[in-house]
């Protein structure tokens, strides 16, 4: 199999079918950003203990491999076990909200001067309430 320019294998696509027939500690696949691993070799050796990636294994890993924060040498490393594409593509993206949508969120949540009043008057007074009704009333 020759390594496109792209890191990926030439030619070489996998259904989410196909990948989830490779599920098991002797053979694990697993999805990051629309290519597909075989990770089997690598399992003994990943520095987070091997059952973190047969917890993905079949399936689409991008969220959990983003979300522990690789190093780029780490990213470099999964490249050697590339086997080819995933017909889906890279859907990583799906799952998250865009950034407009994020924005728009925050505008429609902080826009709210009730809101932003019991934000700040709900910790003063628990505060207050710790100071003086032990003093006063006990």
């Amino acid at each position: 199999m020759a390594v496109g320019e792209a890191g990926s294998v030439s030619g070489k696509m996998y259904s989410l079918t196909e990948v989830k027939k490779h599920n098991t500690e002797e053979d694990c696949w697993i999805i990051v950003h629309g290519k597909v691993y075989n990770v089997t070799e690598f399992l003994d050796e990943h520095p987070g203990g091997f059952d973190i990636i047969l917890t993905n294994t079949g399936k689409d890993a991008t969220e959990d491999f983003e979300e522990i924060g690789h190093s780029n040498a780490a990213k470099d490393l999964l490249s050697k076990y590339i086997v080819g594409d995933f017909e889906g593509g890279d859907v990583s993206h799906l799952n998250k909200p865009s950034i407009s949508a994020v924005r728009a969120k925050q505008t429609t949540s902080s826009g709210n001067p009730a809101l932003k009043l019991l934000q700040v008057l709900l910790p003063l007074l628990v505060i207050l309430a710790a100071i003086f009704v032990p003093k006063y009333l006990l």
